[in-house]
């Protein structure tokens, strides 16, 4: 079995998209943005300042921008805190991970804010041994940075630990790490996912069983 699991937040642990999704409706309208639709289509959860880059071009400064960003992240804590409910099956896989003393990290693009209040919502923001945030590297996924870190913390090799990932970006970041990689199909297909090299996929964790893994 590994001795060392790294997961994603965002369409991993917790089906959060919805609530993404909500919070930029929310924004957009009260910015009096038009055919947002269009701009949240290939939304994947994190890379808040790039989607407003996106959205408002050199119109603003990068600093006013990152204003703008803090702000549509208030609105989605705000709506999605009380609302907060794991991937089926993952409080019991992640409870069997810690009881065998294996290390556990979150690598998540999400921003620091976010990442410990939903994880705290779920009660295991103090039962990971590393989380390494969107906003703390200089370059977030698909670049294996956020990864690597973890692993260099674990003190372990890439083959001695794995990667639970739901977005092209992430698995994207997993196999530039050389870290095996299995995808949550949440947000992306299995094909897909397989296709940028999950080795396996899994709608939820119900009838997984992780100490089959090598």
């Amino acid at each position: 079995m590994k001795k060392g699991i790294i997961f994603d937040m965002d369409g991993t642990i917790v089906d959060s998209l919805p609530y993404h999704y909500k919070a930029w409706k929310i924004f957009f309208r009260e910015n009096k943005v038009e055919n947002f639709s269009d701009k949240l289509k290939d939304y994947k959860g994190g890379g808040t300042l790039d989607l407003m880059t996106a959205v408002y071009g050199d119109k603003y400064s990068r600093k006013e921008l990152k204003i703008m960003t803090d702000d549509k992240e208030i609105i989605f804590r705000q709506i999605y805190k009380n609302n907060v409910e794991p991937i089926k099956g993952f409080m019991k896989m992640f409870e069997f991970i810690k009881s065998k003393k294996i290390l556990v990290g979150l690598a998540s693009n999400a921003i620091r804010k976010n990442v410990k209040m939903i994880l705290n919502e779920l009660k295991i923001y103090e039962k990971f041994d590393s989380i390494i945030c969107g906003d703390e590297v200089k370059r977030g996924k698909p670049n294996p940075e956020m990864f690597d870190k973890t692993v260099n913390r674990f003190k372990l090799k890439k083959k001695e630990c794995l990667i639970f990932e739901d977005s092209v970006e992430g698995v994207s970041a997993a196999v530039n790490s050389k870290v095996d990689v299995i995808g949550i199909t949440s947000s992306t297909s299995g094909e897909v996912l397989r296709d940028r090299g999950c080795k396996l996929t899994l709608n939820d964790y119900l009838n997984f069983d992780i100490s089959t893994v090598k």
